[in-house]
């Protein structure tokens, strides 16, 4: 494997969206307070998606590129639609769930390489990931009250499963550095 001059940047994305789904799942799941936290992880793992994306661009991977500058983007909206746009009164459940619902055919066709290429890790993660922004979408749309509950629980699983699967895929990448003719 010829080493490239751009690096990797694989490695910090995934970290980092892994990072952000440990913050969600653990919001949902085990305590709400770690509600303000999460939204600073979506940040994190929304920036450093993004320029990751424009890394591999700038690399000619543009099937990489496509997922995590696509994820990356829309992370960054969600914390600007959950921040900024809650002071300007501009978020509201209904508009927080079509925000979820119109990730979800992106993630289809972003899958489908996945399944041609036989690529079983990532074809779970985007999975679990449909998974996940549809329970929210879900949840968002029925609201806080008992109705929405259980959906936003299940967003909360499907989050820490996303986490499991993106965190292995990083793995890889990391092995893939200390062993380079092996993987």
């Amino acid at each position: 494997m010829e080493k490239s001059q751009y690096g990797n940047p694989n490695i910090f994305a995934l970290g980092a969206f892994g990072f952000s789904l440990a913050m969600l799942g653990t919001e949902l799941m085990i305590d709400h307070a770690a509600a303000g936290a999460t939204m600073y992880a979506v940040f994190f793992a929304g920036l450093l998606e993004f320029i990751a994306g424009m890394w591999l661009i700038a690399k000619g991977e543009s099937y990489l590129a496509s997922i995590v500058g696509l994820f990356g983007g829309w992370l960054l909206g969600l914390f600007l639609l959950s921040t900024h746009g809650k002071v300007l009164g501009m978020a509201n459940p209904v508009g927080n769930a079509w925000y979820m619902f119109w990730l979800l055919p992106p993630i289809v066709f972003l899958a489908i390489p996945a399944v041609k290429m036989g690529r079983i890790k990532l074809i779970c993660a985007f999975v679990a990931l449909f998974a996940l922004v549809l329970a929210l979408g879900i949840g968002f749309l029925l609201g806080p009250a008992a109705a929405g509950k259980p959906w936003m629980v299940i967003a909360g699983g499907c989050a820490f499963v996303s986490m499991i699967f993106i965190w292995w895929l990083m793995y890889d990448n990391v092995m893939e550095l200390m062993h380079p003719h092996e993987a």
